[in-house]
C-alpha cells in the first residue's frame, strides 16, 4: 500500500471516476509545472493524435506552461485516419501552440527495405504498430531534448492498468498527467477543457490498422472497464473476482479477463528487474577481506554468486513469460559479453539471439567486438546499420530540432531508435529483451532513458563495472583474460564516448565509493574515510548520482504528487497488489 493510502477507503472527490474535473485539472497542471521546474525544463512536448487523451494532455500543458512553451507533434502512418490528422492540426491551431506534422511512413519504408529483412522480416500489424509507437517516442524525446523540454505523456489510468500501451513507446514519457484518471474521467475533463465534442466522442484507437478500435480489442466498453477497475483497485483491491462480479453487475467472464490482463501486463508498469545484491549491515564497516570489498575488486566467490543469481533471473523471467528466448544487444562491449554469456548459461545458445545495430563507427578498438562475442558463445549475430533509418527520421523532423540538438541529444535519439528495433525483433520472435546496463552506469546516470536502459530484464544490472572482469572470467568470456579496461562501446552515445570516470578516478575507486554511498548509505564523510578518497571526489559522485535520479525513476503521476489526505494513490496501490515481485536492488 502506498504511504498514506487507506486500503478500505472509498472513492473521494479525488477519485478517477467521480472527481471534480476542475480539481483534476488543477492537480494535473500542478504536476506538469512542478516536473518541468524540477528538471529546469522550459518546454513541453505532446504527441497529438486527434484522440481525447492527447487533446486533453495538450490543453493541460498549455494551462500549465503557456501556449508558447508547448510543441505538438503529429506523427501519422499510412494506417492513421486522415480525419484524426486534420482534427489534431485544427486543435493545435486553436490552442495556439507550435505544431509539426512528421509523417512516419518514409522512415517505416526504410525500415522495411533495409532493416527488417536482416533482423525480422515477418512482422505483423501489432509488431509494426509497436515499432511506430517507439519511433514516435524517440522523435518526441529528441524534440524535447533539443528544446530543454519534457515529454508530457498521454496515457490514462485505464490503459496503464490494462497494459494497453506500447512498452517504451506511447507509455515512455517524462510524466503522466492523466496517469491516475480513467477514461470516463478523462472525457469529463476534456469537456471541462473545451476539447471539441467530435474528439471527445470519437471511438479510441491505437491506429495499428484501419478500422481498429480499443474497445473491440479489449472486449469491453470503457464504461465497463472503468467500472471493473474501479471495484478492483479503488474499493477492494484484494477482493476475488467473484466479489467484483457481484458488486458491479458485470459478468464473471468479463471480470476474469480484465483481472487477468492487469496481472499479465504488470511488467509494463515495473522497472526491468535485476538480480538481488547482498548488502552488508550499514552499521558496521567491513574490513578489507570482506565479501563486499572483494565484490568490487572481482572476488571469484562473489562472481560465482552473481552468475548464479543472474542466470536464475533470466530463466525465471523467460519461463514466466512463456517466451521462446531472449534478444541481446551485442554492441556494448564487456556488458554485452557478460549479459549474453549469462543468458547462454541460463537458456542455452540456441535460445539467445545476438543483435548488433551500429549507427556510427566507434572510436575504441579494445572492447570485445559483437562478432567475437557471438563466436565465443556460439550464438547468432544479426548485424545491420540503422543509419538510413536514423537519417530518414531526422530529415522528417523540423530542421530547427537537429540544428539545436547537441551530440548527446542525437546520440540518445539513436539509442532510442535501437530500442524500437530490438523490440521489433522481440515482438516478432516472441522473445524478451535482455538489458546490458551495469550498476555503475545506472547509478551515475550513464544510460539513456528508454534507450539502452530499456529492457525486460537486466542480468548485469546489479553488477558494478569493476566486477565485470571477474564475472566474465567466471563465465569463460575471452575478454576477461586480457587487460581490457577501455570503456568504448560500438553503440556509444557519441562516437568518441569512452565513459570516463568521475574526476579521473579509477573504476574500482568510483565503485567502492558508490557501494558505500548507495548500498550502505554511509554518507560522504564516512565513505571518504573508508576508501581513503578525497572528499570532493566523493561529493562529486554523490552529486552525479542525485542529479541523474530522473533516468532511474518512473515518470510521476498526480497520485505521487498530491496530499494523501485528499486523494488515494491509485496507480501505486495497484502496483503493490498486482505487480510481480522484483529483486531490483
Amino acid at each position: 500500500m502506498a504511504a498514506g493510502c487507506s486500503e478500505t477507503a472509498g472513492p473521494t472527490d479525488g477519485s478517477p471516476r467521480t472527481g471534480d474535473p476542475a480539481l483534476l485539472r488543477s492537480r494535473s497542471t500542478k504536476l506538469i509545472r512542478e516536473t518541468a521546474e524540477a528538471v529546469d525544463a522550459s518546454h513541453g512536448v505532446v504527441c497529438l493524435s486527434g484522440g481525447v487523451d492527447s487533446a486533453t494532455t495538450a490543453a493541460l500543458a498549455v494551462d500549465a506552461l503557456g501556449a508558447d512553451a508547448v510543441t505538438a507533434l503529429i506523427m501519422p502512418t499510412d494506417t492513421t485516419d486522415e480525419r484524426h490528422v486534420r482534427d489534431a492540426r485544427s486543435y493545435a491551431d486553436s490552442l495556439g501552440v507550435d505544431h509539426a506534422t512528421v509523417p512516419l511512413e518514409p522512415a517505416l519504408d526504410v525500415f522495411k527495405r533495409y532493416v527488417a529483412p536482416r533482423i525480422a522480416a515477418d512482422g505483423d500489424a501489432v509488431a509494426a504498430g509497436n515499432l511506430s509507437a517507439r519511433l514516435r517516442m524517440a522523435c518526441a524525446h529528441l524534440v524535447a531534448d533539443a528544446s530543454d523540454g519534457v515529454v508530457v505523456g498521454t496515457s490514462n489510468r485505464t490503459e496503464r492498468l490494462l497494459g494497453y500501451f506500447t512498452k517504451y513507446g506511447d507509455g515512455a514519457a517524462d510524466l503522466h498527467p492523466l496517469g491516475e484518471y480513467d477514461k470516463t474521467a478523462v472525457r469529463a475533463l476534456a469537456t471541462h477543457l473545451d476539447v471539441p465534442p467530435e474528439i471527445v466522442s470519437r471511438p479510441p484507437t491505437a491506429g495499428f490498422w484501419r478500422g481498429q478500435t480499443d474497445e473491440s480489442e479489449l472486449g469491453a466498453s470503457y464504461a465497463t472497464l472503468d467500472t471493473v477497475l474501479g471495484a478492483l483497485v479503488d474499493t477492494s483491491p484484494h477482493d476475488p473476482a467473484t466479489a467484483i462480479d457481484e458488486s458491479t453487475g458485470v459478468d464473471g467472464d468479463t471480470v476474469n479477463r480484465i483481472v487477468d490482463r492487469v496481472e499479465r501486463n504488470a511488467h509494463k508498469r515495473s522497472r526491468p528487474p535485476a538480480p538481488s545484491r547482498t548488502v552488508p549491515d550499514a552499521a558496521t564497516e567491513p574490513d578489507a577481506d570482506s565479501d563486499a570489498d572483494r565484490a568490487v575488486h572481482g572476488g571469484s566467490r562473489l562472481a560465482a554468486s552473481i552468475v548464479e543469481r543472474a542466470s536464475e533471473l533470466v530463466r525465471s523471467r523467460v519461463e514466466a513469460a512463456d517466451a521462446e528466448g531472449v534478444v541481446v544487444d551485442l554492441g556494448t562491449g564487456r556488458e554485452s559479453s557478460v549479459a549474453a554469456a549469462i543468458a547462454v548459461e541460463a537458456l542455452g545458445a540456441d535460445r539467445v539471439r545476438g543483435l548488433h545495430l551500429p549507427c556510427h563507427k566507434a572510436a575504441g578498438r579494445d572492447a570485445p567486438s559483437p562478432e567475437s562475442i557471438a563466436d565465443d558463445l556460439g550464438i547468432s549475430d544479426d548485424r545491420v546499420t540503422i543509419r538510413p533509418l536514423v537519417t530518414e527520421l531526422e530529415s522528417a523532423l523540423p530542421s530547427r530540432v537537429t540544428e539545436h540538438a547537441g551530440a548527446t541529444d542525437l546520440g540518445e535519439f539513436v539509442s532510442r531508435v535501437r530500442t524500437a528495433c530490438r523490440y521489433y525483433v522481440a515482438n516478432v520472435d516472441d522473445r524478451l529483451v535482455v538489458g546490458t546496463t551495469n550498476r555503475t552506469d545506472t547509478l551515475l546516470g550513464r544510460t539513456t532513458r528508454y534507450g539502452d536502459a530499456a529492457a525486460d530484464l537486466r542480468p548485469v544490472g546489479a553488477t558494478y563495472a569493476s566486477e565485470l572482469d571477474a564475472v566474465g572470467r567466471q563465465l569463460g568470456c575471452s575478454f576477461a583474460y586480457a587487460d581490457r579496461r577501455d570503456r568504448c562501446r560500438s553503440d556509444a552515445v557519441r562516437p568518441d564516448d569512452t565513459r570516463e570516470t568521475i574526476g579521473g578516478a579509477s573504476p574500482e575507486l568510483v565503485d567502492a565509493i558508490l557501494v558505500r554511498l548507495v548500498d550502505r548509505d554511509l554518507g560522504i564523510e564516512r565513505t571518504a574515510d573508508a576508501v581513503d578518497a578525497d572528499r570532493e571526489l566523493v561529493r562529486r559522485c554523490a552529486a552525479t548520482h542525485v542529479a541523474s535520479e530522473r533516468t532511474r525513476s518512473r515518470p510521476p503521476t498526480t497520485g505521487g504528487r498530491t496530499d494523501p489526505r485528499d486523494v488515494r494513490c491509485y496507480f501505486h496501490e495497484l502496483e503493490l497488489a498486482f505487480d510481480s515481485s522484483t529483486a531490483d536492488p
